[in-house]
């Protein structure tokens, strides 16, 4: 398993740049000049990989249109999209590929679980999809850790998973030892449940009140180390030895930069272990697809 520097465990993730994204979101899509900004921005700081998917939006085409002019070049994941069993993985990759404007990807994952429980044989499509060259990593993108346990009960052929990890959501820190043994690596999302932290404890709507108590002591906790709310979250991630890269997402340069200033966090060991006490099990707080459309 590689050892990234710390510039490269941030993954940039796209699907700002393609949809109105994020629960805390008060400006909607990213306009494709500010998006070419925040790329060049992001490689000058060392972040060398993004991700996207053919589900999020317009942001495949966006990033096609913007990359060539790049200074250096991103290294990109993609995904084949859900609820589609009717078009291929090479269909689907290949219309990736042309949207992205690109010869090959550093990763392909399968959007939805279901994809793959619904037909197994999927992942011999992924591995002829490597084996052609045109993408180096393949895998999925999980939600739940039993979907993770069942990959590892049938030593499925993947390299790379991505799944939600934060402060409140460790579902998945049981399975993260034995996929670092296996070689498998892991990319984690929603280390910012979607902007939840960043909202006030009072002004949550009532699908998330569950949270508001937890989010008010970590919000608590932070003022008390005087550390921003991003630092903590970001920093815990980052902290655990068997994650390999975070994904995250930005909504203007400012935040790409905030992100990257927090990711030189270090959080002191009574910090972290008073984190460890907002464990949070409710899928209906940790999961946003679950949340009412608004």
């Amino acid at each position: 398993m590689d050892s990234p520097s710390l510039a490269q465990r941030l993954i940039l993730g796209t699907a700002q740049f393609g949809l109105p994204y994020g629960i805390s979101n008060q400006r909607g899509q990213i306009p494709e000049p500010e998006v070419a900004i925040i790329l060049a921005e992001a490689v000058k700081a060392g972040i060398d990989t993004l991700d996207t998917a053919a589900a999020y939006g317009n942001s495949e085409q966006c990033l096609g249109s913007v990359l060539n002019n790049l200074p250096a070049p991103y290294r990109i994941i993609s995904k084949y999209p859900p609820n589609q069993p009717d078009k291929s993985i090479r269909q689907a990759f290949q219309e990736s590929l042309e949207r992205l404007r690109a010869d090959k990807l550093y990763g392909y994952l399968l959007h939805s679980y279901a994809s793959y429980s619904d037909k197994p044989s999927v992942l011999d499509e992924l591995q002829e999809l490597k084996s052609s060259g045109q993408v180096e990593k393949v895998g999925l993108s999980l939600y739940h850790p039993a979907e993770a346990e069942e990959l590892l009960r049938r030593e499925a052929p993947i390299d790379l998973v991505q799944f939600p990890y934060s402060i409140f959501d460790r579902r998945f820190e049981e399975v993260l030892p034995e996929l670092r043994h296996r070689g498998i690596e892991t990319h984690i999302r929603s280390v910012y449940l979607q902007g939840l932290y960043f909202m006030q404890p009072d002004q949550l709507p009532p699908y998330l009140q569950e949270a508001a108590s937890k989010l008010k002591r970590l919000q608590q906790l932070a003022s008390a180390y005087q550390l921003p709310i991003g630092a903590v979250c970001l920093a815990f991630a980052l902290a655990n030895p068997y994650i390999s890269r975070v994904v995250i997402g930005v909504e203007s340069l400012k935040t790409l930069q905030e992100n990257i200033s927090f990711s030189n966090t270090t959080l002191p060991e009574a910090l972290h272990t008073e984190l460890l006490e907002l464990k949070e099990e409710n899928e209906n707080i940790l999961l946003p697809y679950m949340w009412p459309a608004r």
